[in-house]
């Protein structure tokens, strides 16, 4: 799978900022999605608790996109989905957005 590069840095950037954040996802996705936002040099997902679980179905493409994120040193995989997740645009993103964590 192929991904722009704007969209892998945004996951770059989430992944670098996710050990910081306090909030985790919810039992179901939230009523108001959430957004990449920018804040000086970091982009973060701005709320981790509306993502809900990954659905089963959508497990190995969850995946699939946190392992984009891999580093030699750490791998990351899907801990929260939602399917209205938006971009810095405030645009919905294709596919939804996963909430992506180090694997323990």
């Amino acid at each position: 799978m192929q991904t722009s590069l704007p969209f892998r840095l945004a996951l770059a950037c989430v992944a670098l900022t996710l050990a910081a954040c306090a909030q985790t996802p919810g039992n179901r996705q939230a009523d108001e999605p959430p957004q990449l936002s920018k804040r000086g040099d970091i982009i973060a997902w701005n709320n981790a608790s509306a993502f809900g679980p990954v659905p089963s179905h959508l497990a190995s493409t969850g995946a699939l996109r946190c392992a984009a994120l891999d580093t030699d040193k750490v791998k990351y995989r899907p801990l929260g989905y939602h399917s209205a997740a938006r971009g810095l645009d405030g645009l919905p993103l294709p596919g939804g957005g996963y909430y992506c964590v180090p694997r323990d």
